[in-house]
Parts: C-alpha cells; structure tokens; sequence
C-alpha cells in the first residue's frame, strides 16, 4: 500500500481504510459536508504529532504489500510482542473511527481511557453503524418503513469485502 501525494490527510485517510477495512470513499466520501476525517487528523495530530507522523510514515512506505500486510505490520499482531506505542495509537485510531470518541493509547493488558467524544459527528458517523448495517439511536437517513426491509450489504456501507468465490471448489 501507498499513497501517491505528500497531503498528510490524504495519508491519514488511506491508512485509516486500511486499519479498519473500510474504502477510502467510505472514510472520506467525495462530497463530504461533515469532515471527520479532517476533524479526526486534527484531533490526532494535535495530541500525537511524532507518533502520528511516525504511524503515518510506516504506512508509505509499505508499498506492494496486501491492505492486510499493511494492518498487520502497522497494529503488530503478527509479532507475538506487546504492541509498540505506535501500535496502540493505531489501535486508538480504529476505535476513533468506530466509536467517534477517543481512548488514550494503552497497552494490549490495559484498556485505553475514554478521554471524550472527538465530535458530535462522531457519533453520528462511527463505522460500527455501518458494521451493524443499522443507524445510531435518535438518528436515521432511512427514509420511512425502511426496517420492512433486509438492511443494505456491507459493501453498500463501504465495507471492504472480498469478492464472492468463482466456481466451486472440490
């Protein structure tokens, strides 16, 4: 994986899809009236501007690795050590992405510290709604007797899914 542009929220973008199994689009839609990707670059930035720069640069330079190459190296899961503080920021990212608020970074035997709802779009837009294929209480874009209805699939949610198998297999 890598980008093509030195735009830090572009990077951010980019690697938040990875670590998250998002598209791109999803997390950074064309037409985006709300922002969340800028407000949580900004969020991060703020509070982690080495770390961040440092997760940021790991990410460009993986280039010609699979998006899950890519996950692996940035959260550590494949090194059987205790997660770097890089790692846990990562972790601290997905979770911002998801949940719309932020968790201090911690280590894999702690629990990360609820620190405070990033924005009130956060909420709104946290990804675990996608993931459900639902909406967040008091908060719909469905128009009227949607719920007579199967939910949309995840790759309509802007979910990374792999493609359906060809053929059967013996």
């Amino acid at each position: 994986m890598s980008t093509n542009t030195n735009d830090p929220i572009h990077t951010f973008v980019e690697m938040s899809a990875t670590l998250t199994g998002f598209t791109s689009a999803a997390i950074r839609p064309g037409l985006d009236p709300v922002g969340l990707s800028t407000t949580y670059y900004n969020f991060v930035n703020a509070r982690f501007p080495t770390e961040l720069a440092s997760l940021l640069g790991a990410f460009r330079e993986s280039p010609g690795k699979t998006t899950q190459e890519v996950a692996d190296l940035l959260l550590e899961t494949k090194t059987g050590a205790p997660p770097s503080e890089r790692a846990q920021l990562a972790q601290s990212i997905v979770r911002m992405w998801y949940l719309g608020s932020w968790y201090d970074p911690a280590p894999a035997s702690a629990e990360g510290t609820l620190k405070q709802v990033v924005s009130k779009q956060g909420y709104v837009g946290g990804l675990v709604w996608k993931v459900a294929q639902t909406h967040p209480m008091g908060y719909s874009e469905f128009t009227f007797g949607y719920w007579a209805k199967a939910p949309p699939s995840l790759a309509d949610f802007g979910i990374n899914v792999p493609a359906p198998s060809q053929g059967k297999e013996s």
